[in-house]
């Protein structure tokens, strides 16, 4: 056996990647310096840790305002449902996944057993709550004849986290009101969850507990002025000293179609009222192209650390899919009284043609970074199907580094979604996502983590840690590394499928230099990556092996 060794540079600048002739970029500056650590040099390839279950349906993460993942350091939650075997009820249950390696390997706690045919689910894990553990929520939608049954909407927590043992509370009215598409925060002793009903009222519900889940009050969610009966479900997200935000999506027929319009809601007191109703477009002095409108999985925003809200958002011109992705965001003011809205858009011709869908915001507290994700038409070699393209913000959004993006030759990687809040690592922001392959939509990928960074130099490798492989042996391949203070380390072997085949290291080692030894003499002839992943950042050495 012999080795031939390749060299990938730890960092690789993507900002200058050229994007598809039919994705016109307008309206944002561009900084220089975003890096992502990848595996093939300037493509960002998605290398998905184990594929988190098997599903039923694409809409078991398509389809949701909720977040399918949740992220803090090296422990990857996620919520589905797997399938059934039943064609009418196609999902059994609703399903907790960990991961305490990253994503790549999961553990399954069951949420629900009840066999239905929506469930929608999401999961938040706020900085700060009653709990240790994330927040998950999500409908049972079961269908019986044909014809849906009224939905409940349940909200739940590990009691001991990660025992995997569940408190389950289904909110107070849920059923009665047929909810749907629950979305949810927490802070302190506060939940707030939201809902609508699809089928025949299309109005919007809000829960509120202020003892940490123990006890509840259910409302129809505001209405305002010309607002038509549709309402899609709002998004509540929870600032400090009881300030709320949520942003909903209300029909508004005046402008002469089913316009179905973005809406900017604020509470000073936890939920309990609101002092705004903002008409998004009419706030930004945007004159909506004809049959402009949304969709209730196209939106979703955070606060950052100072509570001011960053909002995503799809626009079509009568098309629920692909359009144009914005950015909506006060340019000043404070929570109560945000003024000068922009609504920046970040990809598309500005007409509503269909070029992207499926904007979605993350933001790190940490290094106060703002990503944003979409799903469009990319052109990389062979690679015509969507990919996931990335943006980064260190400046509030004002300017934005295209940092490149997520694909696969043989992947359409629909229903993207990345953590409202995103870990760091040291200055390193690593970016997660949760996606579908819309060709063969039976597995649910876990993505990254991928570290971005901004910054005004531009290093050739990531500080503090290098890789050197001397003479090959023909049963081990050892590898030397050097870390320039103690941390934790993991050290693993991909395939080119992303699929890791030996985990060589991980847990925390001391500043200095270091060797392992990787066990390859079973390995089968290809191209390898060791994958070295440190508190400072990360770095990809590329392996031909060849029999």
């Amino acid at each position: 056996m012999k080795y031939v060794v390749g060299i990938v540079l730890a960092v690789v600048l993507v900002s200058g990647m050229a994007l598809a002739s039919t994705i016109n970029i307008q309206s944002i500056g561009k900084i220089e310096g975003t890096s992502f650590s990848s595996p093939d040099g300037g493509h960002i390839s998605i290398v998905p840790r184990d594929t988190v279950d098997s599903i039923p349906d694409i809409r078991a993460a398509l389809g949701s305002p909720g977040r399918n993942i949740a992220v803090r350091g090296d422990t990857v939650v996620v919520i589905s449902g797997p399938p059934s075997g039943d064609a009418a009820n196609i999902f059994n249950g609703v399903v907790a996944y960990y991961s305490f390696d990253g994503g790549h390997t999961f553990e399954a706690h069951p949420l629900s057993t009840a066999q239905v045919r929506r469930i929608y689910p999401g999961v938040e894990w706020p900085e700060s709550w009653a709990h240790d553990g994330p927040l998950f929520f999500w409908h049972e939608a079961p269908r019986e004849g044909g014809v849906y049954q009224p939905s409940k909407v349940f909200v739940a927590w590990d009691l001991a986290w990660p025992s995997g043992v569940f408190n389950v509370v289904e909110l107070p009215n849920s059923q009665d009101w047929d909810a749907w598409l629950p979305s949810a925060d927490a802070s302190g002793d506060t939940i707030i969850v939201c809902a609508a009903n699809v089928l025949t009222t299309f109005l919007s519900f809000i829960w509120r507990s202020y003892d940490g889940g123990t006890t509840w009050d259910a409302d129809t969610f505001i209405t305002q002025g010309a607002v038509g009966g549709w309402h899609d479900t709002p998004i509540p997200r929870i600032g400090h000293n009881g300030y709320v935000a949520v942003i909903t999506d209300w029909d508004v027929p005046e402008y002469g179609w089913d316009a179905y319009t973005p809406f900017f809601l604020e509470s000073m007191d936890g939920g309990q009222t609101w002092i705004d109703t903002i008409n998004l477009w009419d706030a930004s002095g945007w004159t909506p192209y004809d049959s402009a409108g949304s969709w209730w999985y196209v939106y979703n925003f955070i606060l950052d650390n100072n509570d001011k809200p960053h909002i995503a958002w799809k626009f079509g011109a009568g098309s629920f899919e692909f359009g144009d992705c914005w950015h909506f965001y006060p340019a000043s003011g404070s929570p109560g009284n945000w003024s000068d809205w922009n609504m920046q858009l970040m990809v598309g011709n500005g007409d509503g043609s269909t070029v992207a869908t499926q904007p979605w915001i993350g933001y790190d507290p940490v290094n106060d970074m703002l990503v944003y994700t979409y799903l469009a038409y990319f052109i990389n070699g062979s690679d015509t199907l969507p990919d996931i393209g990335i943006y980064a913000s260190t400046d509030g959004g004002a300017t934005w580094t295209d940092a490149g993006i997520w694909g696969s030759d043989s992947m359409y990687e629909e229903a993207n979604e990345i953590p409202s809040i995103l870990p760091s690592s040291g200055t390193h922001t690593r970016l997660h996502s949760i996606f579908i392959d819309n060709d063969n939509p039976t597995q649910l990928f876990h993505a990254g983590p991928y570290g971005v960074s901004v910054y005004e130099a531009t290093p050739t490798q990531v500080s503090g840690l290098t890789i050197n492989l001397p003479t090959l042996t023909s049963r081990t391949l050892p590898i030397s590394f050097a870390l320039s203070r103690r941390g934790k380390v993991d050290i693993s072997l991909f395939d080119v499928s992303g699929r890791r085949v030996l985990n060589l290291y991980n847990g925390v080692l001391n500043a200095g230099s270091h060797s392992i030894n990787a066990p390859v003499e079973r390995l089968s002839s290809g191209t390898y990556f060791i994958h070295v992943i440190t508190e400072e950042g990360e770095t990809v050495e590329k392996v031909e092996i060849i029999k």
